[in-house]
């Protein structure tokens, strides 16, 4: 009888093995390649050079990385806010809620008392 890891691992593998087959048994038939331009037919495929390819396949991401970055840092930047590492000291920042002091509520003085939050019985 065989493991339960040594199971999950053929069946991953089975999974990996039957998907990699389909993308090699497809892969014929999406690496066609247009016919010759006839007229009337298929016109033929422009040139792109490189500088172009550049500019569309690494410009365009980089400006929408660009424009998104505005949009979360330019109303910051309005109010005058420091962005900067530093800016937040984490005294500053309420992380695991108020220590010991004053402004936290009482605990419970018996078992009586309804101070010290929430609470619930059965």
């Amino acid at each position: 009888m065989t493991s339960t890891v040594l199971r999950r691992v053929l069946a991953v593998c089975s999974l990996v093995g039957v998907s990699a087959l389909l993308v090699v048994m497809s892969a014929g038939i999406a690496s066609a390649d247009t016919p010759e331009p006839r007229p009337g037919s298929w016109e033929p495929k422009p040139d792109i050079d490189v500088l172009n390819a550049f500019l569309l396949l690494g410009g365009i991401p980089l400006l929408a990385f660009v424009v998104i970055t505005l949009l979360f840092v330019a109303p910051a930047l309005a109010r005058g806010e420091d962005l900067s590492i530093d800016a937040r000291v984490p005294e500053n920042q309420w992380l695991g809620g108020p220590r010991k002091a004053a402004g936290e509520l009482a605990a419970p003085d018996s078992d009586s008392s309804k101070a010290g939050g929430a609470g619930g019985t059965w």
